[in-house]
């Protein structure tokens, strides 16, 4: 009989879960409270365990033809001489700017797309409750349906409603005293595959990065303590940063122009998720940025989590172990009778019992 699981969230981590639960069995549905799929956001870099991942789903090839094209980043002044630069091709590979690079969007629809024969997607709802009767966890949805799952997996990122109702005062959302704004805007005649990075003073800068859709990516960063900006209507938000950036100097007059026309604008106060536990019962979180506050550290712990290799078998008895990682431990307690057997497939690893305090018994 096959276990039922719920995946509430469906930008990366979701998506991508949803393609390898369905490999291993598993009847999967996705919620997402968007009514429909959101375009926008910024570069993601696509490496080491995340790229392993994306190359065993066969999206590699598919990645690469949606790249962003980034050459390198350049450390400009106000007359836009480049002050520092560090090309693709350093670090081998893995500096600043990765090889593959791929907007947000673009890897969320691919995932999306690969993942529609592998669960069923209901969009413009959400949770808005959750009972864990230790065999199974009732979902009520903010729509009015009421149904049971084996397992429900929260995908929601950092602002998520579904981990506060589970964890409640567990959860610490620790702030990095910096605030962000995302937005795309015309391509002018500078803006070239270098992404161009200037620094103001007062903890302001203005990022320009080249994106495959014929237009620019800007971000306007502001390093502040909290005071709650996030938390203001759109129109209030781009008052905020034409007012604070307005005599930044270089081409910062121009971004600040597009924030008008902008579609896709989004702004966001950085931050950590701070908690004892990743999973509660039959409840279990993914994708959350407990130690990753970058979106690319992000998606490469969500992914690398998203692919665990184990064995199916008789799972009655199975515990989810706090304190290991999330799909570690969720995605065994599916499929094994003892979660500390499963394995992911790794530089020469073996099916084998890790003992207490080895690397594969402790999060990623």
């Amino acid at each position: 009989m096959k276990r039922h699981v719920l995946i509430t969230g469906a930008s990366i981590a979701g998506p991508a879960l949803a393609w390898w639960l369905d490999r291993h069995g598993m009847a999967v549905t996705v919620v997402e409270r968007a009514p429909s799929f959101r375009d926008g956001g910024q570069n993601i870099d696509v490496r080491g365990a995340g790229r392993k991942v994306v190359q065993r789903m066969g999206l590699e090839d598919a990645i690469r033809q949606r790249t962003t094209h980034e050459e390198a980043i350049a450390f400009v002044d106000e007359r836009n001489n480049v002050r520092a630069r560090i090309g693709a091709e350093q670090f081998r590979g893995n500096g600043p700017v990765a090889e593959l690079e791929i907007l947000r969007s673009e890897l969320a629809r691919l995932l999306l797309d690969h993942s529609r024969g592998s669960a069923n997607y209901i969009l413009g709802d959400r949770i808005a409750a959750l009972r864990d009767r230790g065999d199974k966890v009732d979902v009520r949805f903010e729509r009015g349906d009421e149904r049971e799952y084996d397992l429900v997996i929260v995908a929601e990122g950092i602002g998520s409603s579904t981990r506060e109702m589970q964890f409640g005062d567990e959860v610490k959302r620790v702030p990095l005293d910096l605030y962000i704004a995302y937005f795309a805007m015309p391509r002018g005649e500078n803006d070239g595959n270098v992404s161009r990075w200037f620094n103001a003073p007062g903890g302001r800068s203005v990022f320009l990065r080249p994106d495959n859709l014929g237009t620019t990516r800007a971000a306007l960063s502001l390093q502040e303590k909290p005071r709650g900006y996030e938390k203001l209507s759109q129109d209030e938000q781009k008052a905020l940063l034409k007012a604070r950036f307005a005599d930044a100097g270089w081409e910062t007059p121009r971004v600040l122009a597009a924030l008008d026309e902008a579609k896709d604008f989004y702004f966001e106060s950085i931050g950590q998720v701070k908690m004892p536990r990743w999973s509660k019962g039959r409840v279990v979180l993914v994708g959350e940025p407990p130690t990753a506050p970058r979106r690319s550290a992000a998606w490469a712990r969500a992914s690398r989590s998203s692919a665990p290799m184990c064995s199916p078998a008789s799972w009655r008895e199975a515990t989810i172990t706090p304190g290991h990682s999330p799909l570690t431990s969720a995605s065994c307690a599916l499929m094994s009778t003892r979660p500390r057997t499963c394995q992911r497939r790794g530089r020469g690893s073996r099916s084998r019992k890790p003992g207490p305090g080895s690397p594969s018994s402790r999060p990623p």
